[in-house]
């Protein structure tokens, strides 16, 4: 399948972003986005950029979904239609990836899974689709992460942070399976500062912090860019330089942390400690 990629936009009548949560992602469609003057409908799962809503004239939108592919499916249903074979394979998919094959899931996930097996293709095989050996790059990228860790212990919580010039996401998934209860990995490339982030089902659970709305949109600010996603993963596009990037998500989940201690116990809290390994 060939996928066009048009130089401008100017000849659409209306344009659908999905699973986009930040125009930055966008790269250069961008800045031909914000001034397109035709429809533009949103469709997501991440918690809503403030400018991505600027410029939106429809916005569906569910955070409670697992993936974006959950809500195009119960598109499908409202409208009285059914995905053809290779369209519930590819919502299948969408949903696998998103909830880690299937590890954080819904109940309605699973429901809206067994539906789209139904229309007829085999699910295992197609869990097959998605396991991609990890290329040379990327393991050398884990490493060297791990090589530059800096551990910071907060309130019982391990923030980890790193840097390497590619795969952040991929670094910073492996860091949650080492142990970290938030991972913050942080790259530069050209001039442009990528930041991804991660964290345990736990530590969202017991402090509410979003990384997508209470982290990487903040952060997206301070480096000029924007950022954004999920409670459990979210990234940042910016420009900086990568250390003072990465203090600066280290110092706002730190913060959170301490507020929440204070709003709890009624009094201030302070203390953390770096360590370098």
């Amino acid at each position: 399948m060939k996928i066009h990629e048009p130089l401008n936009i100017d000849g659409y009548d209306a344009i659908f972003t999905v699973d986009t949560n930040t125009l930055a992602q966008l790269g250069r469609y961008e800045a031909l986005m914000r001034s397109f003057d035709r429809p533009i409908v949103v469709i997501d799962h991440h918690n809503p950029d403030p400018e991505t809503l600027k410029i939106s004239s429809h916005v569906i939108s569910d955070e409670s979904a697992t993936s974006t592919a959950e809500i195009i499916y119960r598109l499908y249903v409202a409208l009285g239609l059914r995905p053809s074979r290779n369209v519930a394979l590819a919502l299948f998919l969408g949903i696998a990836y998103d909830s880690r094959h299937f590890a954080l899931a819904s109940s309605r996930a699973f429901r809206i899974a067994s539906e789209l097996v139904s229309v007829g293709f085999d699910a295992r095989k197609a869990m097959r689709l998605l396991q991609v050996p990890m290329s040379e790059s990327e393991k050398i990228a884990r490493l060297k992460g791990s090589q530059r860790l800096l551990l910071r212990r907060v309130k019982g919580w391990a923030l980890a942070a790193t840097h390497v010039g590619s795969h952040q996401a991929s670094v910073a998934r492996a860091l949650i399976t080492l142990g970290a209860d938030v991972a913050i990995v942080a790259g530069e490339k050209k001039g442009r500062l990528r930041i991804s982030l991660r964290s345990t089902q736990e530590f969202y659970e017991r402090t509410a912090i979003h990384l997508g709305r209470d982290i990487a949109r903040l952060i997206g600010e301070m480096v000029e860019g924007a950022g954004g996603g999920h409670a459990l993963s979210s990234g940042v596009c910016g420009h900086g330089e990568v250390k003072a990037a990465l203090e600066k998500c280290l110092d706002a989940v730190t913060k959170k942390l301490q507020q929440k201690e204070a709003n709890t116990t009624g009094g201030s809290s302070s203390g953390s400690t770096n360590t370098h390994l």
